[in-house]
């Protein structure tokens, strides 16, 4: 059985050998390829059959009770590595002056320093002991290790109060 094949690399039309004449190219494994027999095979189909709706809405029923069976228990039981947190029932209201109270200590009649507090900031600092209109500048003039950090306070800190009559 004598195949012609055409070249997929040239073109060549008519090849009878295992090489096309033109451009050299190896055409055996086309050519075994061809030379194979001929098989048909039958398709055969699977035909499935329909459950029930009966069977399909008890499955899903099934389901949803074993979803809420474990996340109840784990509701219910939580595993020992978890941790638990209580949410206390009270309620904080915000007064008029958003800022914790001051708590300025007097060492000496000079020396007068202010412990920072939570949710303290350096403008409402200097807002509070030096009156409004006072810049976080004058913080930082009287505190010179807040020189880079001026953003960055930290809650039991101590600064200096500067003299409010020096400001920048």
């Amino acid at each position: 059985m004598n195949i012609i094949l055409n070249c997929p690399v040239c073109g060549y039309q008519e090849v009878a050998s295992y090489i096309c004449p033109n451009c050299d190219t190896d055409l055996s494994i086309i050519r075994m390829l061809q030379e194979l027999p001929y098989v048909k095979t039958k398709v055969q189909t699977v035909k499935f059959k329909r459950f029930p709706v009966a069977i399909v809405a008890i499955s899903l029923l099934i389901l949803i009770v074993s979803i809420c069976l474990v996340v109840g228990s784990i509701l219910l039981f939580p595993p020992p590595h978890l941790e638990t947190f209580t949410v206390s029932s009270e309620h904080h209201v915000a007064t008029s002056s958003p800022l914790p109270k001051l708590s300025i200590n007097h060492q000496s009649p000079q020396a007068t320093t202010y412990t920072v507090q939570s949710g303290d900031y350096l403008s409402a600092i200097a807002k509070k002991l030096c009156g409004p209109g006072t810049s976080w500048e004058i913080m930082v003039k009287a505190n010179p290790q807040l020189l880079g950090r001026e953003n960055h306070i930290y809650v039991g800190e101590v600064f200096n109060i500067p003299n409010c009559k020096e400001q920048v």
